[in-house]
């Protein structure tokens, strides 16, 4: 047997750092763009139109401008991040080098519910459209997949990750083919709808005219309506940014490029939608824009196309059904793979175990993650078995996680000024604290069901960075860390169990009792570790579970809470969120610190190369 004390601890770590495979660099400007862009154009081009005019009627043109306004304040603060961190998983890790483990698991554990959630409502959206030809697949009484219709999606879960698993390579020109498809559709529906039934009256003539839903309804409906998880994708850029060729350049110009012409698509898609509506096709009283979501809600365009009667249109119809499958399988293979390289991610910063930072040494792909997202994948097929109950949750767990970028973007300008940065985010002072506004906000207009939900998701998860490689780092022993995530587990699933049994039906005073439970784990938890370890990681997620505890006060009074009388009415609520939220922001920023690894990076000048 042989002896490692043979060669000293120095030689062996160059040896084995050396001999580990990296990820290929193989990505273009062109790829990040595409990746981007099929990240953004879904199955949400084919569901959004509609649901948008179920809440907001006309003025959802306005909200699709709003919203990817909005995300230009996120996105210019990402470039930057992307620029300066050119990792696979980035946005798992960012907020690492600035808060530490605690405030980033909270962050990335968010994005990663989001990913894996995206991947099985985007195989519930292509057996779903399937089912104008394949009827034994879903349930339309039900609204769900049938046994056969389970085994269907499953089997696409499955297909996208071999894809995935063979290489970046393959994935490359997979992207690149479905990507086109996915473009020129939604742009040839625009040209058609345009030039060959166009309804003007549709937009102004109706009841209620152009805000049948008030003004406030085109930020308040944005989340529910699918038009915030249409753009959510852009992030697919920074996942793949470690196996770039210049991540410096094309990532930030890939993602930003991506925008801009996924929202110019977006906008014009909606307003094509609403000039082509046939009122008395869909049997459905002109202004009913309830109604005609209850009448077409299950394939829009499609029922648009064929209900103008126009042959050209029909015809385009059975066009728009296969685009049905294209359009979610691109972003579903997006999703497969960013969600194991958020995996990959989490497990190189130490917040999960090694295993999942393994690179296939032949493919050199991160196999062990894509296994373990697979697998997860598959049975989050079971609870959300529909497009829009799961599309809520999955985009309100995303704007969590964007809350990252403009705090971390501006923690890293106030620890490391000196720092050289690819790409610099303009008017910083503007963008970084609008940019954190913009995701609080995106989480609020979630409504407290499920920012509720989100919260509870966060707490079940902090456990796993306490069991994994960062407890062990922790100067305590490991029944105490046994203890503490017993404690949150038991404490969160009895609170969850008091509230949806118990405490749901007393009003304000049930959501009190609640509230404080929960408020107390996170900061009950939080203290006994500090006790233990004095860490400064702990410090560092203050102005986390402050907003934590702080956003569900204000989104269960809210507009959008659970009071039939809100105390806090719109705009009073919008206010106060903003308010808010910049005071959580610069309290984030005077706990940010200069952690070991973002030490390391400012005395060497170099991010370490994956």
């Amino acid at each position: 047997m042989d002896n490692p004390s043979n060669n000293s601890s120095s030689e062996k770590t160059q040896t084995e750092k050396s001999s580990q495979p990296k990820l290929k660099k193989v990505l273009t400007f062109t790829d990040i763009f595409l990746v981007s862009l099929t990240g953004m154009i879904g199955s949400a081009w084919l569901f959004s139109a509609l649901g948008a005019l179920n809440y907001m009627g006309p003025a959802a043109i306005l909200s699709w401008i709003v919203a990817a306004i909005l995300f230009v304040f996120m996105i210019v603060t990402f470039a930057e991040l992307g620029g300066l961190f050119p990792y696979s998983g980035g946005i798992a890790r960012y907020n690492h080098y600035t808060h530490g483990p605690i405030s980033n698991f909270f962050l990335s554990w968010a994005y990663l519910i989001s990913s894996i959630t995206t991947s099985p409502v985007e195989a519930v959206a292509i057996v779903e459209y399937s089912s104008a030809w394949l009827k034994w697949a879903w349930n339309p009484e039900k609204n769900v997949l049938t046994p056969e219709g389970m085994g269907l999606a499953v089997l696409l879960i499955i297909f996208f990750f071999i894809i995935q698993y063979i290489g970046v390579s393959t994935y490359q020109w997979f992207n690149r083919i479905i990507t086109a498809l996915k473009f020129v559709i939604p742009v040839l529906t625009i040209i058609l709808i345009f030039t060959m039934y166009f309804d003007g009256r549709n937009f102004m003539g109706l009841p209620g005219g152009f805000f049948p839903f008030g003004a406030a309804s085109i930020l308040t409906g944005s989340i529910i309506s699918g038009v915030v998880f249409a753009y959510e994708g852009f992030e697919e850029g920074l996942m793949y940014a470690g196996e770039a060729k210049n991540p410096q350049r094309d990532v930030p110009l890939g993602i930003i490029t991506a925008l801009f012409v996924v929202a110019a698509i977006y906008i014009l898609l909606q307003v094509a939608y609403i000039g082509g509506i046939n009122w008395s096709a869909a049997r459905v009283s002109p202004g009913d824009w309830t109604g005609l979501y209850n009448a077409w809600g299950s394939s829009p365009f499609y029922y648009e196309l064929v209900s103008t009667g126009v042959p050209l249109l029909v015809g385009f119809a059975v066009i728009i059904a296969i685009d049905a499958i294209l359009s979610p399988a691109g972003t579903f293979a997006a999703y497969v793979g960013s969600t194991a390289r958020q995996i990959f991610a989490m497990a190189k910063i130490g917040y999960l175990p090694e295993i999942f930072g393994s690179i296939h040494k032949k493919y050199r792909t991160p196999w062990v993650a894509l296994i373990f997202s697979t697998i997860i994948a598959i049975i989050f097929l079971m609870p959300f078995p529909t497009w829009y109950s799961i599309m809520s949750v999955s985009v309100s767990a995303a704007v969590y996680s964007y809350m990252t970028g403009g705090i971390t973007a501006h923690a890293l300008k106030k620890l490391v000024p000196d720092l050289k940065r690819p790409y610099k985010t303009p008017f910083w002072q503007l963008f970084y604290p609008a940019a954190f506004v913009v995701a609080s906000l995106f989480v609020y207009w979630s409504g407290w069901s499920v920012i509720n939900i989100i919260i509870e998701v966060l707490l079940i998860g902090l456990p796993l960075l306490f069991l994994g490689p960062y407890g062990k780092k922790l100067s305590v022993s490991r029944s105490f860390i046994y203890t503490i995530s017993l404690f949150v587990w038991i404490a969160t699933g009895s609170a969850i169990g008091l509230y949806y049994y118990v405490l749901d039906g007393m009003g304000i005073q049930g959501f009190i009792i609640y509230w404080s439970l929960v408020s107390l784990i996170q900061i009950i938890t939080l203290s006994l570790i500090w006790l233990k370890t004095k860490s400064p990681d702990i410090k560092a997620s203050s102005w986390l579970i402050i907003y934590n505890i702080v956003i569900g006060i204000v989104s269960y009074i809210g507009s959008l809470g659970a009071l039939s009388s809100p105390l806090l009415p719109v705009p009073y609520d919008i206010i106060v969120m903003i308010i808010v939220s910049l005071l959580v922001y610069y309290i984030g920023l005077k706990v940010a610190y200069k952690t070991e690894d973002l030490e390391k990076i400012e005395k060497t000048g170099i991010v370490p190369e994956e």
